[in-house]
């Protein structure tokens, strides 16, 4: 198998974008649903929830990987 450039950016922006919605998904659960005493705009919530969404997106990557050889 060859690996090309556009390859992996392709890959990148993939990880990118569904990470930042994975994230988005989680924000709006957490602050709206879980949490409504919570400040809305918290920097450090959405901080959280960016990581988490990016964990999640991470360990799908690497599930499908590894699953697939």
């Amino acid at each position: 198998m060859e690996f090309s450039p556009s390859m992996f950016v392709m890959m990148f922006l993939a990880f990118g974008f569904i990470s930042y919605f994975m994230g988005m998904m989680i924000h709006s659960a957490w602050m709206y649903e879980d949490h409504p005493k919570m400040k809305r705009n918290s920097r450090g919530a959405w901080i959280l929830c960016m990581v988490a969404g990016t964990g999640v997106t991470g360990w799908l990557f690497a599930y499908g990987y590894y699953v697939n050889f």
